[in-house]
């Protein structure tokens, strides 16, 4: 073979023969330059911040932490919880003894928002069953996990860690707000801390403490009257030991009184205010003298005390029917529920909950079913065909109906909308020996719970009868809300602005 010919075959050989790719390499210098270079390092990044954040935001929240000192245990574990008006607000985190044997410290974990928990002032105690002829508490923890009661301090006080727990619950844990007196006595009598303070049998205090005078020569008594009938005190007042069970044997025989168990068992004390014209208010700390039992003339000159100074509305009953489906059989039942009529700018409407409705042919809103309204007097006036159209009605659960052919005495200046919680009563009218008459239900303060255009009410009140019926502020007798009370939960709905409600 020729040169010329192996060149070529060289040559071919050659020009057949493909490329290998050569890489190029680029000296970032540093992360950014990195970065600068390829988008997917973006990504990679973005990636990285989504899984922190996520992890970040997965993690439960904690809120503070504190220790308490308890002198027992009482089975308490970690993972029981801490509890306030039956909601739960922490959690015990740890339970160990201390160091010198004599109690055991607990340490809580609060759930976050209730910072206003570790003030100075709350008082922390164990909730376990407690049975005597007194009464029953605690009863739930005897077959469920025992749990930390909780009473708050102040709510602008100073922060604390550290709290020293009492055995059991404090006496005055729902009564704050009252009046707290000294009465003093020769002898115990038979009253302990926990002992009922009555007016004419009903409820009004209780005993919070048992101690000796300065002197020793006396018995003092720290009592709390509740907040609603601080009004009962007054100078004059007089106060007796109620021993709960007596005996009164006479030419007709033998007669037996006997007041409530709490009472027989562990004492109580009575007070009754005669009539002497001085009406001074009184203050906490004030001392009067217990005595063993009431003068016939105290209870001869006893005053007429009005536990409120503000005039009351009247009130209307609306009677009517709604119907019910039970597994698809319908049927007709009665209601009652209260109202209110008050002057409009469009004349009288009567102001209520919310009323049953029926749906009629061609009409797209519907029309209310025909009710009666009941006056305190006795009239009554049937109202029928009232189209929802003509009808305001709130989210609340509220209505307002129009009622031309009816009058009020109520107008637009009897009414307030609360801009805070405050002590409030809920009114209904009655008829009492032919004659109408205001009815009221207390509702403290410590009660209520703000629910964004509503109040939730709370504690062991039966508040079915009062459904519909109008809420009044203690404070000036204004018209703050209607109370509703008809599916099993009781809430203030507050006034709003007649603009705002529409």
């Amino acid at each position: 073979m020729s040169s010329s010919q192996s060149t070529t075959a060289a040559d071919g050989v050659s020009a057949s023969t493909p490329e290998f790719p050569v890489a190029k390499v680029v000296d970032t210098g540093s992360a950014a330059g990195m970065l600068r270079q390829s988008k997917m390092w973006w990504i990679t990044l973005l990636c990285l911040l989504l899984a922190v954040w996520l992890a970040w935001s997965s993690m439960p929240e904690t809120g503070p932490q504190i220790s308490i000192q308890f002198p027992e245990g009482h089975g308490l574990k970690v993972g029981d919880v801490v509890r306030y008006r039956g909601i739960e607000v922490g959690t015990v985190t740890h339970v160990t003894l201390n160091e010198g044997l004599t109690g055991i410290n607990v340490d809580v974990m609060l759930k976050p928002g209730e910072g206003s928990l570790d003030r100075e002032g709350t008082r922390f105690w164990i909730v376990r069953p407690r049975l005597s002829l007194s009464g029953i508490s605690g009863l739930e923890t005897a077959v469920g996990a025992k749990y930390i009661g909780v009473s708050p301090g102040d709510p602008n006080g100073p922060h604390q860690k550290q709290f020293d727990g009492l055995q059991t619950a404090p006496p005055d844990e729902l009564t704050g707000g009252g009046l707290e007196l000294i009465l003093r006595s020769d002898d115990r009598h038979g009253i302990s801390s926990g002992s009922p303070i009555t007016w004419r049998g009903v409820d009004v205090g209780q005993v919070l403490s048992v101690n000796l005078s300065p002197d020793a020569r006396h018995v003092d008594f720290g009592v709390r009257i509740d907040r609603g009938y601080r009004r009962l005190v007054r100078p004059a007042s007089k106060f007796w030991i109620t021993s709960g069970f007596g005996v009164d044997i006479g030419v007709t025989g033998v007669k037996v009184n006997a007041q409530s168990l709490t009472t027989i068992v562990r004492g109580g004390i009575s007070f009754i205010t005669p009539a002497d014209g001085n009406d001074a208010p009184i203050n906490s700390g004030h001392v009067f003298r217990l005595v063993e039992s009431p003068k016939p003339e105290w209870l001869k000159s006893a005053a007429t005390i009005p536990l409120i100074d503000i005039d009351l509305p009247e009130t209307v009953t609306i009677l009517g029917q709604r119907v019910t489906s039970i597994l698809g059989i319908k049927r007709t039942s009665d209601f009652t529920q209260t109202g209110i009529l008050i002057n409009s700018d469009n004349g009288t409407r009567l102001l209520t909950a919310t009323l049953p409705t029926v749906t009629v042919e061609g009409s797209e809103d519907g029309v209310l079913r025909d009710f009666r309204i009941q006056r305190a007097d006795g009239t009554t006036q049937t109202i029928t065909g009232i189209s929802l159209a003509v009808c305001t009605g709130t989210a609340a659960g509220t209505l307002s109906i129009p009622a031309e052919k009816l009058t009020a005495q109520l107008g637009e200046s009897n009414f307030r909308t609360p801009t805070g919680l405050e002590e409030c009563l809920a009114v209904r009218s009655a008829v009492v020996d032919g004659q109408a008459t205001p009815v009221m239900q207390t509702i403290d303060v410590d009660q209520i719970e703000e629910r964004g255009a509503s109040w939730q009410v709370s504690g062991d009140a039966d508040f079915s009868q009062w459904h519909g019926a109008p809420v009044v502020s203690s404070r000036d007798g204004k018209i703050i809300g209607l109370l509703l009370s008809d599916s099993g939960a009781t809430v203030i709905a507050k006034h709003q602005p007649r603009s705002a409600a529409e």
